[in-house]
C-alpha cells in the first residue's frame, strides 16, 4: 500500500501505521517542490510547514490519496487520518537503514506524540 501511495505526485514518502490499533494512520512527508507549484497555481503562499498546516492543502492530498486506494483496498486498510510532516526519512536521521528500508520503530518514536495525537481526535 505504501508504494501504491508514493506514486501520488504529491507524496515523497509515507509510512502507514496501525498496530494494535482500531484503523491505521499514514505519516505523510509530501513531495514540496510539487506541493509548492500546485499552491501556487491556487493562489497559496507559504513555507513548506505553513502550507501541510492548511487544512485545504492536508484535505486535498488526503482525498486523493483515498481515491487512489478504493478499489485496491479494503475500507479497514485504507488510513483514515494523516500526519503531515516536513522532515524525511533519510539515513541521516537514523529513519531508514543502509538497505533504504524504513526503520518504523524509530518513526514510530520520534513521532510518536503526533500518533496518539491523531488517535485522540
Amino acid at each position: 500500500m505504501e508504494q501504491d501511495i508514493q506514486l501520488n505526485q504529491f507524496v515523497e514518502n509515507i509510512m502507514v501505521y496501525g498496530d494494535n490499533r482500531r484503523y491505521t494512520i499514514g505519516i505523510i512527508v509530501p513531495d514540496f517542490i510539487v506541493l509548492e507549484r500546485w499552491a501556487k497555481e491556487n493562489g497559496m503562499t507559504g513555507t513548506p510547514q505553513e502550507l501541510i498546516q492548511k487544512k485545504e492543502v492536508q484535505d486535498m492530498i488526503s482525498s486523493e490519496i483515498v481515491a487512489s486506494l478504493k478499489g485496491k483496498y479494503g475500507g479497514y486498510e485504507i488510513p483514515k487520518k494523516f500526519i503531515y510532516i516536513t522532515e524525511n526519512f533519510t539515513l541521516d536521521n537514523g529513519m531508514l537503514t543502509q538497505t533504504l528500508k524504513l526503520k518504523r520503530r524509530v518513526v514510530v518514536q520520534k513521532y510518536e506524540d503526533l500518533i496518539e495525537a491523531a488517535y485522540r481526535d
